[in-house]
């Protein structure tokens, strides 16, 4: 059977590590659309495009050179054919992308092309409408969700990894303006789907979460 999984959940839920896992464990392409976002974002920002400006940011969308390439069973992006996985992670970004991303503009030059990749193959999505918008009819909903200053130290945590100084306070500022921003945009907002399984991970470790997913997918798809 040909899975079709979408997972859908606020920032800092454990979407793109669980999915990625999940993915890992079934033999699936990975599709991270949050890091289509920041790319676009990311661009945005470094030629300075006023994102209220609409003819610019049409501009910017015709001559941004974004390609998805599949690699080890995920989707990465590149950016003029550069990856650009540490600078889409950064704080700017963090604290436009939801801004960029409630852009009907942008959503649309992104659509088609994350439909195209998750049907091609057996796919785990994530983002934040795959199961409302981009994958209506995916075999398996998952909503993942976390209290928000869990969400906001996870960030914390995976900042720090990267070696990058980032107060914890200010990201759960960002986390919960997030959350505001993307549930209440008016081009495809954050919600969960009415067939979604929701699985709160507050308490969980990544392994339990795992287990659990696994668990779902036999259940539901076998």
């Amino acid at each position: 059977m040909k899975r079709l999984i979408a997972i859908d959940g606020p920032a800092g839920s454990g979407k793109s590590t669980m999915a990625r896992k999940l993915a890992k464990a079934l033999h699936c392409l990975f599709i991270d659309t949050g890091a289509m976002y920041r790319a676009v974002t990311y661009y945005l920002i470094v030629n300075g495009i006023d994102i209220d400006d609409r003819k610019a940011l049409g501009h910017a969308l015709a001559a941004m050179k974004l390609e998805l390439i599949t690699e080890d069973g995920q989707v990465k992006v590149l950016l003029a054919g550069k990856p650009v996985e540490d600078q889409i992670r950064s704080q700017p970004v963090d604290e436009k992308v939801s801004d960029v991303a409630r852009l009907p503009e942008v959503r649309n030059y992104l659509k088609e092309k994350q439909r195209s990749l998750a049907l091609s193959q057996p796919s785990i999505t994530e983002g934040r409408d795959v199961g409302t918008v981009i994958l209506p009819e995916a075999d398996l909903k998952i909503y993942l969700t976390a209290a928000p200053e869990i969400r906001a130290k996870r960030r914390w945590l995976q900042n720090r990894e990267k070696g990058l100084t980032v107060n914890l306070r200010e990201i759960q500022k960002n986390v919960l303006a997030r959350d505001n921003l993307d549930t209440n945009r008016e081009e495809a907002p954050l919600r969960l789907a009415d067939d979604a399984h929701v699985l709160d991970t507050t308490s969980l470790t990544i392994e339990q979460v795992l287990t659990r997913l696994i668990a779902l997918t036999e259940e539901e798809i076998g």
